[in-house]
């Protein structure tokens, strides 16, 4: 949306959510956090790019709830639209959940992006998301997918339909290289170091890292990013350290630290359908990546070590015994052909081939 940003106003509504709310702590934090957001209206964070808040009824099973936030949004979208001196936007929706606010808006066309399988998401409402996504591809002029698995998922109800990797902002993480930051939590660490960057959810594989951390002592291993599951199981280690939540400015230099950068999913529905962000930024500073087979690579073949679990320790080891600065230049270099500028750019032409009448359908 950046990107996207640099030629035209963008409006970018905040997530609608996937799973229904639970009686926690932790959920009552993400509700206050979303009120607070949609009282401060649209967030101007870029020359013409705004972030928009709104409060929802999050409970996307219900086809009441569904009704009544499709009536509430598509009343307050509009208005913000016209706040914004939009008229006949483009409408890109990345969630299932959209459908029925998508439809009450003035459009020039319609683009569902679908990055993951949303219906084996924990607590997702499984039958009501097939029914809203297969309704979304029908509806949407183009359907944009991450993976080959979406690809076949979404293939036979999408009208048009093509497959868009992620990509990686190059420009930022290129200075990161240059530049030094202190790291309080990692710098004094033993090395070497091997990292994950990433939403922790049950589809990472902790206990993975964990059996990785206990057979490699002399290795110190840290964990980046939010949890939606209980680490305590996994804090007695003296050498795995989960540091919690970073700013995105701080990720590069994280990345950096690492002698190894992991991908540790677990093999499901979830994982089978994952085109992981991190992977790119991985690559981006040029650190040895090892993943486990739940992902499919083989667009990666030459980049990325993949190992079972069995083998997962070793391969950390062999990854970083082969690296030399020729193999980091290598993964730099291969990763250019994914910057977000030339995916936006790809994104424009299927956008305007469809808007035009032309089929377009992904190999």
């Amino acid at each position: 949306m950046r990107q996207l940003a640099q030629s035209r106003t963008v409006l970018y509504v905040d997530t609608l959510g996937i799973r229904s709310p639970r009686l926690t702590a932790r959920d009552a934090r993400r509700a206050f956090g979303k009120l607070r957001r949609a009282l401060s209206g649209a967030r101007r964070i870029g020359e013409n790019l705004y972030v928009w808040s709104p409060l929802v009824i999050p409970f996307h099973g219900s086809r009441l709830a569904r009704r009544l936030n499709a009536w509430l949004l598509g009343v307050l979208t509009r208005r913000m639209m016209r706040t914004l001196r939009m008229s006949e936007p483009i409408v890109y929706a990345a969630l299932p959940s959209a459908l029925e606010v998508v439809k009450r808006l003035p459009r020039s066309a319609l683009v569902y992006h679908c990055i993951d399988d949303y219906r084996e998401f924990t607590d997702a409402p499984r039958e009501a998301y097939e029914v809203m996504e297969d309704s979304l591809s029908r509806l949407a002029d183009l359907t944009v997918v991450s993976s080959s698995r979406l690809l076949g998922l979404r293939r036979a109800a999408a009208r048009n339909i093509t497959y868009l990797p992620h990509g990686v902002d190059l420009t930022w993480f290129e200075r990161a290289l240059e530049e030094d930051l202190v790291l309080e939590d990692v710098d004094e660490l033993p090395r070497p170091l091997a990292g994950f960057v990433g939403r922790i959810g049950d589809w990472i594989d902790v206990e993975l890292v964990f059996r990785s951390a206990e057979a490699m002592p002399d290795w110190s291993f840290v964990v980046v990013g939010p949890t939606n599951i209980d680490l305590t199981p996994y804090s007695r280690l003296p050498n795995l350290v989960f540091v919690g939540l970073k700013s995105f400015p701080e990720i590069p230099h994280y990345i950096k630290r690492f002698s190894v950068a992991l991908l540790p999913f677990v093999d499901n529905a979830v994982s089978a359908s994952v085109n992981p962000l991190k992977l790119y930024e991985y690559l981006a500073v040029g650190v040895p990546v090892v993943s486990t087979p739940a992902l499919d690579m083989a667009e990666f073949a030459g980049v990325v070590e993949v190992a079972s679990r069995d083998q997962f320790p070793a391969a950390i080891r062999a990854a970083a015994e082969e690296d030399t600065e020729a193999a980091r230049e290598l993964r730099r270099t291969f990763v250019r052909r994914y910057s977000w500028r030339s995916i936006a750019d790809e994104l424009v032409q299927a956008i305007d081939a469809a808007r035009s009448g032309a089929t377009v359908r992904a190999a």
